[in-house]
């Protein structure tokens, strides 16, 4: 049989006549080459039809191959959110492994599960929480070290019924929604080195980290009896480590930590689903999104097919609303960069970006109206000369750096240093002077964040091969 090559080709880099690529090494492997692809912890993968395999691309040898895992389709390899790690999965199978190891930290066949639904590095406690079924449809949960991939626990009392049992259509319903639970992703949080607070349909699960024990169980307070939250975020407290922040379709609500009690008397609400919160130090800033139009709540509106969203602050003390209304925002609020007293908020509304600057204490907006900008909003901070900003490249704009001037919204420069669709708009600032590297004319410009002027700091920057840079650094000795 004939084993296919994988080589390695460098170009050399001269000024005479191109001369022929050269490989710098060469890899046999068993069977056909499927896909290749490097992942970001800088190993190589490469899939054939009797192994996945890795290569070590500086020393040109195989790190480590699966041969269970031969023939798999480039779609059934996927990264771990929020980790390094990465998933290949197959009928009957699921590995969680190390790419540059190839340590295997879960095996769905260890458990005997026929599905993995949750997936959650917690990198606070270096663990891994595994969530699945069995051919039975019984669920569990499993917590395995990071390091070793040793089981810590495993659980299946989690998806069991806490509340009374009901009768009639009430317990129908109960067994439906304990079926739809055990098969819905968790939202799970790692609150203390202690605790791991899990949500599911049946309500909020408080974990003793250690064993697996449930420690309590909460119920989200709904406007009706019996309703399921459609989107709900756990977040912690990043000033009160007694409590953590429950957001919940249009409301936010704080429960302490040691029994699942609300702390709030009422939970805080917006227009719209709360998709993230910002906690600043005048308050909580709750940023909506547009629910889909048949679970909109509150006072809706609808403007050439994007639903309008209400913002507000909630304060820390008992979750009240700073603003007697919400403010209207023209589509979902994808981010808010704090930036002293005030927060710069991102708007995504007909597929373009609009900011605007929020004073989050009085909850009101400075710039007269949203300003649109290219690209998708990067930094951002207020200084004498307006709102300077960087955003970066999306699909269909380039990114750019801009001043937005505070009075009358309109932009500083009339053209902005820009960007282009393929590299980043790199910055880093110093004292008071932001670097921005612009790839549309790669040139390196100087901002004045005191006064707002700026400069081209010498000529064209050309790399040898014609690559985008990838980072950007302020050291003593210059700029790298």
């Amino acid at each position: 049989m004939t084993l296919p090559v994988l080589a390695l080709l460098l170009q050399a880099a001269t000024t005479q006549a191109p001369t022929a690529s050269v490989p710098a090494w060469t890899v046999h492997l068993s069977g056909d080459i499927r896909w290749q692809q490097t992942t970001p912890a800088g190993a190589l993968l490469v899939s054939t039809d009797g192994a996945l395999a890795a290569v070590d691309i500086d020393r040109g040898q195989i790190a480590w191959q699966k041969p269970e895992l031969g023939g798999l389709p480039v779609d059934s390899v996927h990264m771990i959110e929020g980790s390094l790690l990465m998933e290949a999965a197959k009928p009957g199978l699921s590995l969680i492994f190390d790419p540059v190891t190839g340590t295997v930290l879960f095996d769905s066949r260890r458990l005997g599960l026929t599905r993995v639904v949750t997936r959650r590095v917690l990198p606070q406690s270096g663990t891994l929480l595994v969530h699945g079924q069995r051919a039975s449809g019984s669920p569990l949960v499993a917590l395995y070290d990071l390091a070793t991939g040793t089981q810590r626990w495993v659980s299946e009392s989690l998806f069991q019924q806490t509340e009374q049992k009901r009768g009639g259509l009430g317990g129908l319903m109960q067994g439906l929604v304990r079926m739809a639970s055990a098969a819905t992703t968790l939202e799970v949080l790692q609150a203390g080195p202690d605790v791991i607070v899990v949500h599911t349909l049946m309500g909020l699960r408080a974990l003793d980290a250690k064993t697996g024990a449930i420690r309590w169980t909460a119920t989200l307070p709904m406007a009706r009896s019996g309703a399921v939250p459609h989107l709900v975020r756990l977040y912690p407290s990043l000033t009160k480590s007694d409590r953590i922040y429950v957001s919940y379709d249009d409301r936010l609500i704080a429960l302490r930590l040691a029994d699942g009690q609300p702390l709030w008397a009422k939970p805080a609400n917006v227009d719209g689903w709360i998709r993230d919160i910002v906690q600043h130090p005048a308050g909580i800033i709750m940023l909506p999104e547009g629910p889909p139009p048949d679970h909109a709540t509150g006072n809706v509106r609808i403007i050439n097919g994007v639903v309008q969203t209400g913002l507000n602050v909630a304060r820390y003390e008992d979750g009240s609303m700073i603003a007697a209304k919400p403010v209207r925002m023209r589509g979902t609020v994808k981010d808010a960069l704090i930036t002293g007293d005030a927060v710069v908020l991102a708007v995504d509304a007909e597929s373009k970006t609009f900011v605007n600057v929020l004073n989050v204490a009085t909850v009101t907006l400075r710039l007269p109206k949203d300003v649109k900008i290219k690209g998708q909003l990067d930094y951002a901070e207020l200084t004498p000369a307006g709102l300077l900003y960087v955003s970066r490249s999306d699909a269909s704009t380039n990114g750019e750096a801009n001043i937005i001037d505070l009075a009358s919204g309109e932009p500083k420069y009339k053209d902005a240093v820009e960007g282009t669709k393929s590299s980043a708009m790199l910055h880093a600032a110093d004292g008071r002077t932001l670097y921005v590297f612009a790839g549309k004319d790669r040139h390196l410009y100087a901002i004045d964040r005191q006064d707002g002027t700026y400069r081209a700091l010498g000529g064209e920057i050309k790399f040898q091969g014609n690559e985008d840079p990838t980072g950007l650094e302020v050291r003593p000795a210059g700029i790298v």
